[in-house]
């Protein structure tokens, strides 16, 4: 940057932290601004749109090669892209696109949380949950059909929006970019397809209160034959380095006891803003915590049923003050049920010595109960 040039303005304008880092070449002299002072100027219709021209081309040029699937992109491509793409904002509970509806376009989130959600006869079911750098709209384009699910802004959010002519360029163009979203269609759509198979009505009020509907795996402890003797805390403890996932305690739904431990929601409100990513779903049903969790708590406050909890762990980490060697630190990590998935069923059920712990997909253990026929599930 040379006299006269402006920056930080992308942060002002976003409320999002420094997306890059700025240092002195030479001897400088800097006009800092507050980000009022920056708000008053925009009210000179000039300014605004200068500002609002160099925040389109750094917001573009940074985030296309932020996303690992447009590396292949070139300069020369991304500048023809800076006079037709649309950096778009929408507030919180805003529609960005509806299922059903002509695929124009294809968005690239900058800024923000996306949910993404399909509409069945059973209800709408949550399929993703999507923040920078992911995107979304390309089902659409790659079959040349309609939407095939509703977005909806959960927060302030900033989308760069290519049109169809332009995604088909850059397809044409670059046939490596075509190849990696076509793989991610394909993945998406084969997860989609299991999670919809796991999608049931159910009528009864009561297990709707209880949130159980939105459960998928559901820890479920027979009254009339527990016996209270914590083999099932101890067990999943001794299969987690002495941190256990569950506590034996919770609500009720007709002679069982729903364990607080994770019940791998339909709806995870748990993803929603980790700031690192950690919390997610791969390309399966279980919601997993990445080993490279802060420990911010975000996501321990998000879960209705309070089935993550925040626990210090002892790990080997790089010493500040001694570069190059390691030392024994605390850390601090969400953790919750994993479901064992390296063993052959969960610890805590394996290790009740009276049968009484069940790990259940719930429309389909209590359809008796709830007079409807049973859900057959594929995992």
């Amino acid at each position: 940057m040379n006299p006269g040039d402006l920056f930080g303005e992308m942060t002002c304008m976003s409320l999002y932290p420094r997306s890059a880092t700025v240092r002195a070449e030479t001897d400088c002299t800097m006009l800092e601004m507050l980000r009022n002072v920056l708000d008053i100027m925009q009210r000179n219709k000039n300014f605004r749109a200068q500002l609002e021209k160099s925040y389109r081309q750094r917001a573009l040029d940074s985030h296309l090669r932020a996303v690992p699937v447009f590396a292949e992109l070139t300069d020369e491509f991304i500048g023809s892209l800076r006079e037709s793409v649309e950096l778009i904002r929408y507030s919180p509970g805003q529609v960005i696109c509806r299922q059903g509806e002509p695929a124009d376009c294809f968005y690239l989130v900058r800024i923000g949380f996306v949910k993404v959600t399909q509409s069945h006869l059973g209800g709408e079911m949550v399929m993703a949950y999507l923040s920078r750098s992911e995107y979304f709209g390309e089902t659409g384009l790659l079959r040349e059909d309609v939407r095939t699910a509703t977005c909806t802004a959960l927060d302030h959010v900033e989308l760069v929006r290519i049109g169809a002519h332009d995604f088909k360029r850059m397809l044409a163009e670059f046939p490596e970019v075509r190849r990696k979203l076509e793989v991610v269609e394909q993945e998406r759509a084969q997860m989609n397809r299991e999670r919809l198979s796991v999608l049931q009505n159910v009528p009864l009020d009561d297990f709707l209160t209880q949130g159980l509907m939105e459960a998928q795996s559901l820890l479920l402890l027979d009254l009339t034959s527990c016996t209270r003797c914590d083999a099932c805390v101890r067990a999943c403890a001794d299969a987690h380095d002495g941190v256990t996932r569950l506590v034996r305690e919770g609500l009720r739904f007709d002679h069982y006891l729903v364990a607080t431990s994770c019940r791998q929601c339909l709806d995870p409100l748990c993803m929603v803003g980790c700031p690192v990513g950690s919390i997610r779903r791969r390309n399966s049903l279980e919601v997993i915590i990445e080993d490279w969790c802060i420990g911010c708590g975000l996501c321990a406050e998000n879960c209705p049923y309070g089935n993550i909890n925040i626990h210090p762990f002892n790990v080997m980490a790089e010493d500040p003050a001694a570069p190059g060697h390691k030392k024994a630190m605390v850390k601090q990590k969400a953790t919750s049920c994993d479901l064992c998935t390296e063993y052959a069923e969960p610890s805590c059920v394996y290790a009740c010595p009276h049968d009484a712990a069940h790990r259940v997909d719930p429309r389909k253990f209590f359809a008796g109960l709830l007079n409807q026929a049973p859900v057959t599930t594929k995992r």
